[in-house]
């Protein structure tokens, strides 16, 4: 299932998956289209999509916990 297919079986726009993800629309309409490759994308932006996409709640979980710890590894680090 490619990221276009998740975001749908989410029923989700290409808005929403922006917003929640915190990028811009044209970004995830690129991400869509191919002409972003998610081996380029950063840890962060990725495990943002996980926890936007997935529906798992146990993977929600862990997608949060890695968000959180990426985050201050990244501010620790700044």
């Amino acid at each position: 299932m490619n990221i276009k297919d998740m975001r749908k079986a989410n029923g989700m726009t290409q808005k929403q998956l922006a917003d929640q993800i915190g990028v811009n629309i044209r970004w995830v309409q690129k991400l869509e289209a191919g002409e972003i490759k998610l081996k380029n994308v950063t840890a962060l932006k990725v495990l943002n999509l996980i926890w936007a996409l997935t529906p798992y709640d146990d993977e929600k979980q862990i997608a949060r916990d890695m968000i959180m710890i990426t985050k201050r590894i990244l501010q620790e680090n700044a």
